[in-house]
C-alpha cells in the first residue's frame, strides 16, 4: 500500500511544475488506502487555511461536499479510478461558509491526481457579518451584494429584518443580468470592469421597476480579492422623491411668476380699453351740445364704466378665491327660486330674438350651499352665453340625482371649437379677442364650483351651441311648487342694451 503511494508521488513530482501553474492546488488520491497527499501549498492556494479547513482522506473530503453535488463527485472519482480523465464541479460547506471547486481528475498508477481550482474563493464577509453585525447594519442599512467579474452573484448580506424581493438562495450563483434591465446591466458591467481594472471604487444610481413600483438605488462598487466586487446598495427613493417635489415646486413657482406677468399684461390691456373710452368720451361730452350725441357719449361712458367695474370685481373675486379668503356661507337654499331670481335680473336686458328659459321640476329643491356664490356662477355663465348668441335661447336647467344636483346653462349660440374645450376654464382664455370681458368669468365659475364640492364641465358644437353643467351636493324636499311648469320663459322681447 505504501509502495503504491510512493510510486504515485514519484510520477506526480515530475509533473508538478506543469500541474501547479496559476492558482491550482494538487492532491493525489491513493485508491488502496483512501488517503490524500497534497503536492503543494494546497490549503493556502485554495484559500482554505485561514478558515481552518483541513482534510487528509477522501472520506473527510466527502463529508465537506454539498449533498447535491456528492453524486457527481463520486462518479468522477470512479471514472478516474477506472482510467478515464474527467472533471467535476462541487461545493464544499463548513458551518456558514461555502466554496465552489472545479477538479480535473487523471488516473496515475494506483491512484488519481486532482488539479483543483477554487472558482469562488470565500470572502471574509460571513465573519464580518457574524462578528460585527451591528456595525454592518449601521454602515449599510440596506443590503450588500458580492459579484464576480462576470456579474454573477457570489454572496448576499442583509441586515436583520430586511427581506429582499427574491430569496438569497435563489440568487447566489446566478447571473445578475436576470434581475436588472438591459440599461442597468450595462451600467453595472461597465463600472465593475473599470472598478477591477483600476482597483478603485465606483458609484452609480439607477431605477428598478418591480411589481408596478419604481425603486431608486445608489450603489457603491468596491474591488475586493480574487476579482470580486463588493456592491453596497442604498435605497435613495426618499431622496429622489424629495428632489422631484422640489423640482415640482420650482416649476410651479416659475409658472406662477410667468402667470403673474401674463396677468399684468392682460389686465393692462383689459383695463385700458374701457378706461380710455371713459376718458375720451368724457372729453367729448364737455364740448358737445347736441342732445342725441351727448346721450350716445353718455351711454358709452356708462357702459365702459360698468365693464371696468366688472373687470375689477372679477380680479378681486378670483384673487380672494385662490387665496382662500373668499369664505363660503352655507345655508338651506331653494334652488329653483334662485334660478328664477337670476332670470328676473336679465329680463329687462335680454335681446329681442333671444329667449331665457328655466327647465326645472315642479318640486322644491333644497340644497345646503352658498346662495350668493351659486348665483354668481349662473350670472357668469349667462354673461358668457349672451356674448356669443344673437338669436335662439338660453336655458337654465336643474336635474335631480341621488347625491348631487346637476345644474346647467345651455345656449344655442356660436359654440366652442373642440381644441378650446380643455382650456376654456383657464384664466384669460377668450374665444373672441374682440369681445369685451376679462377672460376670468369661467375661471371664477370653476373655482366656486370646486369650493362648493362639485365639478363643472362643458360640451359644445360650433354653430350649434354650448352646455355648461356643474354639480353641487343637495337634499330633496319633495314639496310641490305652485304656479310653475316644467319650463318657464323669462324673455321680455326687448332690445338688449349695450351694457348688458
Amino acid at each position: 500500500m505504501k509502495h503504491g503511494m510512493e510510486q504515485n508521488i514519484s510520477v506526480i513530482n515530475e509533473l508538478l511544475p506543469v500541474l501547479t501553474s496559476g492558482n491550482t492546488g494538487v492532491w493525489v488520491y491513493d485508491i488502496s488506502s483512501g488517503l490524500l497527499d497534497f503536492k503543494n501549498d494546497f490549503f493556502e492556494i485554495l484559500d482554505l487555511a485561514r478558515w481552518g479547513i483541513k482534510f487528509s482522506s477522501l472520506d473527510e473530503l466527502r463529508a465537506l461536499i454539498h449533498a447535491e453535488d456528492l453524486p457527481a463527485f463520486e462518479q468522477a472519482i470512479a471514472a478516474a479510478s477506472a482510467g478515464k480523465n474527467t472533471s467535476v464541479t462541487y461545493r464544499c460547506c463548513l458551518e456558514d461558509k461555502q466554496m465552489q471547486f472545479e477538479s480535473s481528475l487523471m488516473p496515475c498508477g494506483n491512484g488519481v491526481v486532482a488539479c483543483t481550482l477554487n472558482k469562488y474563493p470565500m470572502l471574509q464577509l460571513p465573519y464580518i457579518e457574524k462578528r460585527y453585525k451591528t456595525l454592518v447594519n449601521a454602515l449599510f442599512p440596506n443590503f450588500i451584494f458580492v459579484f464576480d467579474d462576470n456579474f454573477f452573484f457570489v454572496d448576499i448580506i442583509t441586515p436583520d429584518g430586511l427581506r429582499l424581493f427574491h430569496d438569497k438562495e435563489e440568487l447566489i450563483g446566478t447571473d445578475a443580468r436576470n434581475l436588472y434591465s438591459h440599461e442597468v446591466n450595462e451600467l453595472f458591467i461597465t463600472n465593475i470592469r473599470e472598478c477591477l481594472k483600476n482597483n478603485t471604487w465606483k458609484e452609480i444610481e439607477f431605477p428598478v421597476d418591480l411589481f408596478g413600483t419604481r425603486y431608486y438605488y445608489q450603489v457603491r462598487l468596491v474591488p475586493v480579492e480574487n476579482n470580486k466586487v463588493l456592491c453596497l446598495n442604498m435605497d435613495i427613493g426618499d431622496r429622489i422623491r424629495r428632489m422631484e417635489e422640489l423640482h415640482t415646486q420650482r416649476r410651479r413657482a416659475e409658472e406662477s411668476d410667468k402667470m403673474k406677468s401674463v396677468f399684468i399684461a392682460n389686465m393692462s390691456h383689459e383695463i385700458n380699453t374701457p378706461l380710455n373710452a371713459i376718458i375720451g368720451f368724457s372729453n367729448y361730452l364737455m364740448n358737445e351740445d347736441e342732445p342725441e350725441k351727448r346721450q350716445k357719449y353718455m351711454d358709452v361712458v356708462r357702459n365702459s364704466s360698468a365693464l371696468l367695474l366688472q373687470i375689477i370685481n372679477d380680479i378681486l373675486d378670483l384673487s380672494r378665491l385662490e387665496a382662500g379668503m373668499g369664505k363660503l356661507h352655507f345655508e338651506e337654499t331653494d334652488i329653483v327660486a334662485l334660478m328664477m331670481d337670476v332670470a328676473e335680473m336679465y329680463k329687462p336686458d335680454m335681446m329681442q330674438e333671444v329667449r331665457l328659459l328655466i327647465d326645472a321640476p315642479d318640486e322644491n329643491i333644497q340644497a345646503s350651499t352658498d346662495a350668493n356664490r351659486l348665483k354668481q356662477v349662473f350670472i357668469n355663465l349667462i354673461n358668457n352665453a349672451v356674448k356669443h348668441i344673437e338669436k335662439g335661447s338660453i336655458t337654465l336647467k336643474a336635474d335631480k340625482g341621488d347625491e348631487y344636483l346637476t345644474l346647467s346653462v345651455t345656449d344655442t349660440g356660436r359654440g366652442i371649437p373642440e381644441d378650446k374645450l380643455e382650456i376654456i376654464f383657464n384664466r384669460f382664455e377668450k374665444l373672441d379677442r374682440y369681445v369685451q370681458g376679462s377672460g376670468l368669468g369661467l375661471a371664477i365659475c370653476k373655482s366656486i364650483v370646486d369650493q362648493l364640492g362639485g365639478k363643472i364641465t362643458v360640451t359644445s358644437k360650433v354653430n350649434e351651441g354650448s352646455v355648461f353643467s356643474f354639480t353641487i351636493p343637495y337634499r330633496y324636499a319633495g314639496q310641490k311648487r305652485e304656479n310653475i311648469g316644467s319650463t318657464r320663459e323669462f324673455a321680455a322681447n326687448k332690445q338688449k342694451s349695450s351694457g348688458g
